[in-house]
């Protein structure tokens, strides 16, 4: 097992294989489209009429908050969409309004097209994945990915973009906003600097971790982390600090759960029989768990009412989710591996199952 994968609670690997070192190009090398009632959102075709006007966005390396915003005023109000997808990457999905404002629409980084109305809910089955993996071992893969076909499912870890690829720290703040140590979570957001970050938000992780930010250095660092810092600064109270935070806070603790779950699922696939049909429930009471979840519960420390934090408003539900997902459509061509996978399930897992590398090779 890799250092990060252990980090976010995966401690089980189905196949013990040696890495494989690979190159995605990005933003190109990896595409998503999302899947309407089992077949590619691009098919999907709507009504004359109806509530919803639903448009097909393509979108090519943009963050999901920054389409959307420029959506919004292009369309006269924020759009719903069905799943948030990869922003290093090429996209099609489906989004929807109340008024249809326009037929089609392109900028550098995204295009819009009108596709129809819509008076009931999208099915959205699932996402469809193309990714080009550059390797000199492309006989390797293809063996890796016929024995994964022939099985058919994997287990449905939740995956790196939940935790952070680059700076795998969202859980740590959350174990700490349900531990109610405010100060340990200001410090993980603000501090312990990751080597590859950007230059100068390591330098200011330092600093602050030292006690001695130079204010030339807040301008550099990212809105939501320069917020918290100036308001640790002014009232030297960090709840306070935390409540400044433009990413909400029970993204946090959710992150938390997800790796309470990642915990559990390995300990059950390590030690008990997990059936595919199988689902694992990561509750808010220790009470209410099974032999593996409450082994993690007193490691972690979790306490009933740890979930329902008072201070910031957070009050959780238990996490349920199935032990396995199913990879369907599985085929490698030499250069592309192509699969779909339900909604909610992550396909850096599958690449991690097939490559056994480091993970930032194909995050």
């Amino acid at each position: 097992m890799n250092l990060l994968d252990l980090a976010i609670g995966i401690e089980f690997k189905v196949h013990q294989w040696p890495p494989i070192h690979v190159t995605i190009p990005r933003p190109d090398g990896f595409r998503v489209t999302e899947e309407i009632d089992g077949k590619p959102c691009t098919l999907w075709r709507g009504s004359e009429r109806g509530r919803y006007a639903v448009y097909l966005l393509k979108k090519r390396g943009m963050e999901h908050n920054a389409v959307m915003t420029r959506l919004a005023s292009l369309l006269g109000e924020r759009p719903g969409y069905l799943g948030i997808k990869d922003a290093n990457a090429v996209t099609e999905q489906l989004i929807y309004v109340s008024r249809k404002a326009l037929d089609f629409h392109a900028e550098e980084s995204f295009s819009i097209e009108f596709v129809g109305y819509t008076s009931t809910k999208l099915n959205h089955t699932g996402n469809i994945f193309s990714i080009n993996l550059v390797t000199e071992d492309r006989e390797e893969i293809g063996e890796r990915i016929n024995a994964i076909r022939k099985e058919g499912v994997l287990p449905a870890f939740v995956g790196y973009q939940r935790f952070g690829t680059r700076r795998p720290i969202t859980h740590l703040v959350g174990k700490a906003i349900t531990q109610r140590d405010w100060c340990k979570g200001v410090d993980f957001i603000l501090g312990y600097p990751f080597i590859w970050e950007n230059e100068n938000i390591r330098i200011f992780r330092t600093q602050y971790m030292e006690g001695k930010v130079k204010g030339e250095l807040l301008k550099k660092i990212p809105s939501q982390e320069r917020n918290i810092y100036l308001e640790l600064m002014k009232t030297q109270d960090c709840l306070s600090a935390l409540r400044k935070s433009q990413v909400k806070l029970s993204f946090y603790v959710e992150a938390y759960q997800s790796y309470l779950f990642n915990r559990i699922l390995s300990r059950k696939l390590r030690y008990s029989t997990v059936y595919e049909t199988d689902q694992i429930v990561v509750p808010t009471d220790p009470k209410q768990c099974d032999a593996e979840c409450m082994e993690v519960f007193e490691e972690e420390g979790i306490q009933r009412g740890s979930f329902h934090i008072e201070e910031l408003g957070i009050s959780l539900r238990p996490v349920k989710r199935s032990a396995f997902m199913s990879v369907r459509n599985l085929y490698f061509d030499g250069n592309y591996v192509t699969f779909s996978l339900e909604r909610g399930m992550y396909a850096t897992v599958v690449l991690s199952e097939i490559l056994n590398t480091d993970p930032k090779e194909f995050t």
